[in-house]
């Protein structure tokens, strides 16, 4: 992840433990012993739910996607679509926040039943927003 996301996710952390709320994180909470995608459906099976933040990993300054040129193409890490299947085929309560102008994927509108919150993850202070706060008090009364 880029320096300039780090204090907005610090922020965001800290109020996840004001709620009461431990997450676990391959490489952060939870380190590997076996394949990565191993480790993350055993760290899955003993979540309750699953937040997934869509940080800008790829930038693409020009091509096509479909046949159609495109100018600028924003994408997250395939994680986050892996880990937001794997919330999803076990029926786990997701809350997905990604950085704005990142798409494709579950960052788009309709492909999970989850509403899909778009942020500046630059902005220290993004996750002090009040729809986010009533997002995770709706998210954390599923688990």
């Amino acid at each position: 992840m880029a320096p300039q996301f780090q204090p907005g996710l610090d922020a965001f952390l800290l109020y996840l433990d004001s709620c009461g709320l431990a997450p676990r994180t391959l490489g952060t909470t939870d380190f590997a012993a076996k394949a990565p995608l191993d480790e993350v459906c055993d760290l899955m099976a003993v979540c309750k739910g699953a937040i997934i933040l869509g940080y800008l990993q790829i930038e693409i300054a020009s091509g096509t996607l479909k046949g159609n040129a495109i100018e600028r193409l924003a994408l997250c890490t395939e994680w986050n679509h892996i880990e937001a299947a794997l919330a999803y085929s076990r029926r786990l309560p997701l809350l997905l926040i990604h950085h704005e102008g990142l798409g494709r994927g579950v960052f788009d509108c309709g492909t999970l039943n989850s509403f899909v919150y778009s942020r500046d993850l630059t902005d220290g202070a993004w996750s002090l927003a009040r729809d986010l706060h009533g997002a995770l008090a709706k998210w954390r009364s599923t688990l």
